[in-house]
This record gives structure tokens, C-alpha cells and sequence, in this order.
């Protein structure tokens, strides 16, 4: 893994690049990770697209979303993402679940992954934050990757406020107005955008925070040298919690691409 991608790896998993070897333990309890799998469905569902229609899942992650779309839609899907322990545990997803036949996951770095990947009819990017830059830089990248009429889901958030957030990850969000004037700007339309309910964040985050904080103690007992990071990775966790329920509204907006 080049080292701007561990970078780029950490950053979307809310850790330092020393935390990522134990990641997989941390976060073994959590198959969907961030992504608002609901909401993206209830987006998705009311378009009526053929089984033969095709995904590209940005960051696929443990392969959550890209293998409920396989078996809820029939539908095509490849997924990349950059932590090969993720792009394994996806593909072994798929295979237990019986959707290795419509599921492909591949590991690889977006910046360099999406500008070959041409026209899927939906690609969806869940959860990541800004590792790709701005939010029209995001979208600019994303739609190299759709046909002409096709769909992007972009799960993310925007500030509740109009101070910025000074904190690693948070850069990029701006207020609501700001945020659909960036997801438009390469003249794609947005046909809906879903809030996410804080009560719903909350209620998330409190049951993953618990899984981690178990899986975190395990870990600091295994290994008593790491025991500090470890912890400061769950401090991170509750920070993280904190901002997504009171400084960022998360929101998943559908776009068609013009």
C-alpha cells in the first residue's frame, strides 16, 4: 500500500496509519461501516432499474452495501476499495451470502481506480468524507464513472452551522446551500436529497461505539504495547460521535448525471 493511500486509508477509517494493522479486529463486529444502507435503498428503489444495471461502490468497504444491492436488485456490482483486509472480507461476504456471482471486489486506490472505471449506470460513494477533496472535486471524479443519464449516491453531510470545523477529515464541509451549490456544479441535477435523523446517528453510534470499545479492550490486553493507541483511537470514536450528531447534518443526496 502506497503511503498517500494508507494516508488516505487512515483518514476514511478515522485513525492514524499505526492504527490501521489493528483495524480489522476494532471494527469486526461492524459489517456496514457509516454508510446509510436504508436510505440508499429507499433512493434507489423508486427508479425501477433493470437487473442488468450496473454499480461501482467507491469505497465498498466490507462489501455492505454492494451485496444488498446484488441481493435485493439483481444487479451488477463492482466494489474497490484500498484496505485489503475489507476487499477480503467483502469477497468472503459475497460467497456466504450467494452473490459472488454479481459481486466483484477489487482493492485499489480511487484517485487512480476511478478514472477507468466508465459507464456504470449508478456509483455510489458512502461514508468516506473528503479523502477525495472537496465536494465538487468529488463529484468531478465520481461522474467520470457514469454514463450520460446515470445515477450517483453520494452519502455524506454538511455543516448544521456556518463555522467551519477545524479538525482532521472535516475540511471540506461547508454549510447546506454551499454543499448543493458544489454537488451541482458540473451541471448534474440533484433529484433527492434525505436527511439523516440525529436520533438515528446517535442511536448508531452508540451501539458500534460499544462493539469497538469491547474489541478494543481485548486488544490493549494482547497487546499491553499498543494500549495507548488503541485507546486514543476510541477517544477518536467518541470525538467523531460528538460531531456527526451536533456540528455535521448527515445527509445521502441522488444525483442523475447530466
Amino acid at each position: 500500500m502506497t503511503d498517500p493511500l494508507k494516508l488516505d486509508i487512515a483518514a476514511a477509517l478515522e485513525a492514524t496509519p499505526e492504527q490501521l494493522p489493528f483495524i480489522p479486529e476494532l471494527l469486526a463486529d461492524l459489517w456496514v461501516l457509516g454508510a446509510s444502507l436504508d436510505i440508499i435503498l429507499e433512493l434507489l428503489r423508486p427508479l425501477r432499474l433493470p437487473r442488468s444495471t450496473r454499480v461501482l461502490d467507491a469505497g465498498s468497504g466490507k462489501g455492505a452495501v454492494a451485496i444488498t444491492l446484488a441481493q435485493q436488485f439483481g444487479f451488477q456490482v463492482l466494489g474497490i476499495d484500498g484496505f485489503p483486509p475489507f476487499v477480503d472480507e467483502a469477497r468472503k461476504q459475497a460467497e456466504a451470502r450467494g452473490v459472488s456471482h454479481l459481486c466483484r471486489f477489487e482493492f485499489g486506490d480511487l484517485r487512480e481506480a476511478l478514472p477507468r472505471q466508465r459507464d456504470f449506470d449508478v456509483v455510489i460513494y458512502a461514508a468516506l468524507g473528503g479523502i477525495l477533496g472537496t465536494v465538487d472535486q468529488c463529484v468531478g471524479l465520481l461522474r467520470h464513472s457514469v454514463r450520460s443519464g446515470g445515477y450517483l449516491v453520494i452519502d455524506d453531510g454538511f455543516l448544521a452551522g456556518t463555522e467551519r470545523i477545524p479538525e482532521p477529515g472535516y475540511e471540506t464541509y461547508v454549510p447546506h446551500d454551499e454543499t448543493l451549490t458544489l454537488l451541482t456544479a458540473h451541471g448534474d441535477e440533484i433529484l433527492r436529497e434525505v436527511i439523516v435523523a440525529v436520533d438515528d446517528i446517535r442511536e448508531v453510534n452508540r451501539l458500534q461505539t460499544a462493539l469497538i470499545r469491547k474489541r478494543a479492550e481485548g486488544l490493549s490486553r494482547q497487546h499491553p504495547d499498543a494500549a495507548a493507541s488503541i485507546a486514543q483511537y476510541v477517544e477518536r470514536q467518541d470525538r467523531e460521535c460528538t460531531l456527526l450528531e451536533t456540528e455535521v447534518v448527515g445527509a445521502v443526496w441522488l444525483l442523475q448525471r447530466c
